[in-house]
């Protein structure tokens, strides 16, 4: 096996050990919003949000029918009555938009087990920042065109992993990719047909890569867990 697969096993074997072990905290701060009749609670599924982990769209709607509450925050979140509104998933379409709208994404929408009116689209953030939801389609008769974006008044901004990593902070998948990277455009400086002593070598520095990945993440899991 060349290096460049080597190192491609190793780094997705820490995206795994990340995706299966990261420690994940429910939701503390979403934006509350009223669209005519019905309230939209939007913010990240996960909080804090943090790149590279997985994490999703929150959202909860309400039904009130004298119109939703005009407030925000937590007052309007902890609004009375209103009825959950099921099934919105079927006529309701959201993407997850970042950097200014240059990249967006479309979300599956899927309702909430045990939540009635609660739907989540899940994706993994791969850039810190303030990311925008923007959630389309129709309710009833109401036409739905809304776009929720983080920031200081309304949800969790996604962080750099490595602004809550201690003591020692682990590369992300990027920073793995430029790595791998590197050393596969060394790889492909040496010429075809060397000899099986050089194919050795650079089967062994493909595994050390591996183990090295997996390493990192059983190190960042471990961590988490202790927090």
């Amino acid at each position: 096996m060349s290096l460049r697969l080597y190192a491609i096993a190793g780094a997705a074997v820490l995206a795994a050990v990340f995706a299966l072990g990261g420690y994940m905290q429910t939701a503390s701060a979403h934006e509350a919003r009223g669209v005519g009749k019905y309230q939209f609670i939007v913010g990240f599924l996960n909080e804090p949000s943090i790149a590279f982990q997985p994490n999703g769209l929150s959202l909860e709607i309400k039904f009130f029918e004298n119109g939703a509450p005009t407030a925000t925050g937590e007052e309007a979140e902890s609004a009375q009555g209103g009825t959950p509104v099921e099934n919105a998933d079927s006529s309701l379409k959201a993407e997850v938009i970042v950097g200014g709208g240059a990249k967006k994404m479309d979300l599956t929408l899927e309702p909430r087990f045990g939540e009635p009116g609660a739907y989540d689209g899940h994706f993994i953030p791969t850039l810190a920042g303030d990311y925008t939801f923007h959630i389309t389609g129709k309710l009833e008769d109401q036409n739905i065109d809304e776009s929720f974006s983080s920031g200081p008044k309304t949800f969790d901004t996604v962080q750099d992993a490595s602004a809550l990593e201690f003591p020692n902070t682990v590369p992300d998948n990027g920073q793995l990719g430029q790595k791998i990277d590197a050393l596969s455009s060394k790889v492909d400086n040496i010429k075809t047909g060397g000899s099986d002593d050089t194919a050795k070598v650079l089967g062994i520095v493909g595994i050390i890569i591996g183990i090295v990945a997996l390493g990192a993440g059983g190190y960042a899991v471990a961590s988490r867990r202790q927090t």
